[in-house]
C-alpha cells in the first residue's frame, strides 16, 4: 500500500474515534412501537402458517420447512442438489422461485423478514446509559475493497426502504420497514444532514474506463440508465420506459462487479417479474459493450493487471491481492477475474469518502462549529448540525464532498435534512 493511502488511514483514525464516541440519538418510544407492530405481524403470520400447514411446526427448522414444503404439500423443487443435511433447499433464492407456487411460501418469506426487522429492533435498544445514544464501531479496515464494515450493531444493514406514495401503499411490512430510519432522531436544537454521493461507483468507472459515452453523460448532466437503456434497446432516450431503465441500471451496476450472463438473466427476472433467459441476458451484455467499448477494453485490462501483478490497484494506490487468479480451478479463477474487475471500482470509492470524511471534519474544526458527523452508511455521510450552523455546513459539506478530488467527470451529492434519518436521507 501506498504512502498516500497509508497517510489517509492514519488521518481516519481520529475522525473514527469522534464518531464512534458521538453515537446516534435513538426515539426508544417510536422505536418500541414498531417493535409492537412487528410482532403483532409474526404472530398473524405465524398463525396463518400453522392453519395452512395443519399443525404448528419450527419455523427456524429448514429440517421442518423442507418436510412441510416438499413432502406434505408436495410442491416441486427448483432446484436439485441437496446440501450435507440431504435436505431439498429452503434458502431465500430458492423460495422466492417458489412463492407463486403455494400461499404459505409468501409467508413463510415474511416470517423470516419480520424476525431480522425484530433483530435490529433488538439491536437498536443497545443505548449507552450514560450518553443515552448508540455507539457502533466502524472497521476501518474491515473489507479487501477498502470500504468500512460496521458492528454491534451493525448499522449498514437498516432498512432503506422508501415508499413513493404512503397513502396508496399496501405492503405492511414495507411500511413497518420504512420506519426503522425515523428511529435515528437529532438532540433538540439540531438537525440531521445527509450527504449521499450520487452513483459513486459508476462515476468511478468512467473515471478509470475514460469511457466515451459515460464521459459524456456524466460531464453534460445527462440520465446514465436512460442512456444505457437507449444504446441496448436502440432507441431514443425519450422513449426509455420506466422498465428498460430498470434493466439498464441492473447492467450498468451488475457488469462493473463481475455479473454473468445467468446472474443477469436471474436479476432482471426478478426485477421485472417476467421471464429473462440467459440468452436475453447474453444479448444486453453484447450490445452493451458494442456501445460502451472503453468498458469492455477497460475491465479486461483490469483483470490483465491483476493477473500480471498479483493484486489489484484503486485510482490512489490501495492494493488488494487477488491470489484466486493463479488457482488451477476454474471456479475460483472466475471469482478472481470478478474480483479484479470490481476492487479497483469499490476501493477507489471507499477512498474518495474516506478522504472526504477526514476534510469534512477538518473543516469543521477550523470553523469552529459545533456540527459533527455522526454516522458513516456505504456511500452516505449524516451529521447532527446545531440549527443555527445548517446553511453553512449545508455549504461546507457540498463543497468538501464534491471537491475532494478532481476527476473527468464531477462527483455530486445528494443532501437532505430533517428531524431524523429517514427525512435526511
Amino acid at each position: 500500500m501506498n504512502i498516500a493511502i497509508n497517510q489517509l488511514e492514519h488521518d481516519l483514525i481520529r475522525v473514527l474515534v469522534k464518531i464512534e464516541l458521538n453515537g446516534v440519538k435513538i426515539d426508544v418510544k417510536k422505536l418500541t412501537d414498531v417493535e409492537c407492530q412487528l410482532l403483532n405481524r409474526l404472530q398473524t403470520t405465524t398463525e396463518k402458517i400453522t392453519e395452512i400447514a395443519g399443525t404448528e411446526i419450527n419455523l427456524n427448522s429448514n429440517e421442518q420447512l423442507s418436510t412441510l414444503l416438499f413432502e406434505t404439500l408436495e410442491l416441486q423443487p427448483k432446484v436439485t442438489s441437496k446440501g450435507k443435511s440431504e435436505l431439498i433447499s429452503v434458502d431465500k433464492s430458492h423460495l422466492e422461485n417458489l412463492k407463486d407456487d403455494h400461499k404459505i411460501v409468501p409467508l413463510i418469506l415474511d416470517y423470516r423478514k419480520i424476525n431480522t426487522l425484530l433483530n435490529f429492533c433488538t439491536q437498536l435498544k443497545e443505548v449507552h446509559p450514560k450518553t443515552k445514544r448508540l455507539h457502533c464501531n466502524l472497521n476501518q479496515t474491515g473489507t479487501a475493497t477498502g470500504r468500512f464494515s460496521c458492528s454491534d450493531p451493525n448499522l449498514q444493514n437498516i432498512p432503506n426502504v422508501k415508499l413513493k406514495d404512503k397513502e396508496s401503499e399496501t405492503d405492511e411490512l414495507k411500511i413497518i420497514a420504512s420506519k426503522f430510519r425515523e428511529v435515528f432522531i437529532a438532540e433538540k436544537g439540531c438537525v440531521l444532514i445527509g450527504a449521499d454521493y450520487s452513483q459513486i461507483e459508476l462515476r468511478v468507472m468512467a473515471e478509470i474506463s475514460q469511457d466515451t459515452f459515460l464521459l459524456h453523460a456524466y460531464n453534460n448532466g445527462i440520465d446514465i440508465h436512460e442512456l444505457t437503456a437507449s444504446k441496448v434497446f436502440n432507441c431514443k432516450i425519450s422513449e426509455v420506459s420506466e422498465e428498460r431503465r430498470k434493466i439498464a441500471k441492473t447492467i450498468n451496476f451488475g457488469l462493473i462487479y463481475g455479473m454473468s450472463a445467468i446472474g443477469l438473466a436471474e436479476s432482471l427476472t426478478s426485477i421485472t417479474k417476467k421471464h429473462h433467459s440467459t440468452e436475453d441476458a447474453e444479448k444486453m451484455m453484447s450490445e452493451y459493450f458494442s456501445q460502451f467499448k472503453g468498458v469492455e477494453s477497460c475491465l479486461e485490462g483490469l483483470v490483465d493487471y491483476a493477473d500480471h501483478h498479483s493484486c489489484s490497484r484503486t485510482l490512489f494506490g490501495r492494493t488488494r491481492l487477488i491470489p484466486e487468479l493463479a488457482s488451477n480451478d476454474m471456479r475460483i479463477r472466475e471469482k478472481g477475474k470478478r474480483l479484479a474487475m470490481n476492487s479497483p471500482v469499490q476501493g477507489s470509492a471507499a477512498d474518495i469518502i474516506k478522504m472526504a470524511m477526514v476534510n469534512c471534519d477538518k473543516a469543521i474544526l477550523e470553523k469552529g462549529l459545533q456540527s459533527k458527523i455522526i454516522l458513516q452508511i456505504h456511500d452516505e455521510l449524516l451529521f447532527e448540525v446545531p440549527e443555527n450552523e445548517v446553511e453553512i455546513m449545508e455549504k461546507l459539506i457540498k463543497h468538501e464532498m464534491e471537491n475532494v478530488v478532481g476527476l473527468s467527470i464531477p462527483l455530486t451529492i445528494e443532501l437532505g435534512k430533517g428531524a431524523n434519518w429517514a427525512v435526511a436521507h
